[in-house]
């Protein structure tokens, strides 16, 4: 897949960040140097940042397998005081090779492993970077029978576009927030709370919902087609929401997330 677009990406960055609002809201974090946190998927690095901040002496590591977003995140990191910078770090990482032996206190992540395919492995990594008494969180968007996911999922099946992206259409598994309590349970997880929760994001049209997806869930779409019929895939699909929601102007975009906590056993 072609690699993020940290601009495009960060358009919506005000909502994006209310999924971030809420897990901060109820993490607690200690004043004590030995706080290593790790941002799995960190992105342009706003998150990892911020992860620092709430924990004054401790350190936080953000890994990314997107070349453009570490930059993005470097330049961001370059703009801080020499005391953050002192104790935040970025590197070029793919998520699912992520491997480490009791170093961390937090595990975050957010919006990242939904795309990871074999996630009861990630996770059982998770465990094993987890410090005993150390933590994770995770947020992945739940969203697939959203208005707009089903009819990008709709216009993949039509023709030209369903030749044209091989007859493959690109969804993420979504499975409850049971089945993933079940599982942290088995890998050894304690202290195990999942859930669901909708955000509610006002937009001036359907057309900026399509500029959402282009970041993120369009990227296999528009990846599996020529760059000359970009344009026409999303026209069309633009059509598709000014009816499907009923308009052409204002409008609110609901997005339904999942967040996962867990923790490793003190011993």
């Amino acid at each position: 897949m072609s690699d993020w677009d940290p601009e495009l990406y960060n358009r919506f960055r005000r909502y994006r960040a209310e999924p971030v609002e809420h897990i901060l809201s109820r993490l607690q974090f200690t004043d004590h140097e030995n706080e290593k946190i790790i941002d799995l998927g960190c992105g342009s690095g706003e998150n990892t940042l911020e992860l620092a901040r709430r924990s004054p002496r401790g350190s936080a590591l953000g890994v990314d397998g997107s070349p453009a977003m570490i930059e993005a995140a470097r330049k961001l990191l370059d703009g801080e005081a020499a005391g953050l910078k002192a104790r935040v770090s970025f590197e070029l990482l793919d998520v699912p090779e992520f491997r480490a032996d009791r170093a961390y206190t937090l595990i975050f992540s957010n919006a990242t492993f939904h795309w990871i395919p074999d996630k009861p492995v990630l996770f059982a990594a998770c465990f094993d970077a987890l410090c005993p008494g150390g933590r994770i969180v995770v947020q992945m968007p739940a969203n697939e029978t959203e208005t707009a996911k089903m009819e990008i999922g709709r216009l993949a099946r039509q023709a030209p576009w369903h030749t044209m992206l091989g007859g493959r259409e690109h969804a993420f598994d979504e499975e409850p927030p049971e089945f993933y309590a079940a599982m942290l349970a088995r890998l050894g997880y304690d202290r195990i709370d999942c859930y669901h929760l909708t955000f509610h994001h006002p937009m001036d049209r359907p057309a900026d919902v399509v500029q959402w997806y282009r970041s993120t869930g369009l990227r296999p779409f528009l990846d599996a087609l020529p760059a000359d019929r970009h344009d026409e895939f999303l026209a069309q699909l633009t059509a598709r929401l000014n009816l499907a929601y009923g308009t052409c102007g204002p409008m609110t975009f609901d997005f339904k997330r999942l967040f996962l906590w867990g923790r490793r056993p003190d011993n």
